[in-house]
């Protein structure tokens, strides 16, 4: 799946808070405890109550209450976001999801929320018609805490000594554990079909040993490939047929009996001397 549910609740042991881990120097990296970013308690999750159906364990996390402009609103849900991935946990109901950072393929702020478009589908096994997609706002709580850094609440000035809020705390920390994790599948897989191979014979345009065979006939005489434009020719035609001869191949004897006289009655040619 694209998420995962969990049933284990997060503990602050389980990761290394942010400023721990930026005064030191990993002993690994790879292997270690997931850096915990930002911790938002007590948060709230709404939801829009058509896509809130569909999506049964995200119902799970709480009980639902309506919000005044329509979503459903999920409450008591304690927001992690560590490098490897953003947990959801609801505390009275003592479950949880726990979600890799490429389903996120949105994030914003909005208002007071965070706002996340979630792409919850397998892509290498849906098909594009059935592709699931889910949208929901976190809204921080002002009282929350967050482990490694100041408290959720408390106003942080930025370098231009503009406060920042919680909901763009929660929206930094979750844009630095993306660059962190990008898409996989973010960049063309070079050996899908339809890829254009830059190194096959001929590719290039020009004419080597490799590519001769695809400008020759059976009979040895030139010939452009179908499809091949040819410079100089005129418009319309694409075959751009050359003229008799053109590239057949002959030894330097034969081509230098093709003058009747052997060179002997060209008066501006050059004699051998010496």
């Amino acid at each position: 799946m694209a998420y995962e549910v969990v049933r284990t609740p997060p503990q602050v042991s389980d990761f290394t808070d942010l400023s721990t881990h930026q005064e030191q120097t990993p002993g690994t990296f790879f292997g270690g405890q997931a850096v915990l970013h930002l911790q938002c308690a007590n948060a709230k999750l709404r939801i829009a109550p058509d896509e809130l159906a569909l999506h049964t364990d995200f119902a799970a996390l709480g009980d639902s209450t309506a919000h005044e402009n329509g979503d459903i609103e999920l409450g008591s849900i304690d927001v992690w976001v560590t490098s490897r991935h953003l947990i959801l946990w609801s505390t009275i109901k003592s479950t949880g999801i726990q979600l890799p950072y490429p389903t996120i393929t949105l994030h914003a702020q909005d208002r007071d929320a965070v706002l996340l478009q979630l792409s919850l589908s397998e892509p290498n096994m849906t098909a594009d018609e059935d592709l699931e997609s889910l949208q929901l706002r976190i809204v921080p709580n002002a009282a929350g805490t967050s482990h490694g850094t100041p408290s959720v609440d408390q106003a942080i000035p930025d370098g231009n000594g503009h406060i920042t809020s919680p909901e763009q705390r929660l929206y930094d920390a979750i844009s630095a554990c993306q660059e962190l994790n990008p898409d996989p599948n973010a960049e063309g897989d070079e050996d899908e079909e339809g890829a254009f191979d830059e190194t096959a014979p001929g590719a290039s345009g020009w004419i080597t040993s490799e590519s001769m065979g695809d400008f020759m006939d059976e009979d040895g005489n030139f010939r452009m490939p179908e499809g091949m434009t040819v410079f100089g020719a005129e418009e319309g035609d694409g075959t751009g047929e050359l003229g008799t001869g053109a590239g057949t191949r002959r030894t330097a004897g034969e081509a230098n009996g093709g003058d009747e006289d052997d060179g002997r009655g060209a008066e501006g040619k050059w004699q051998r001397t010496g």
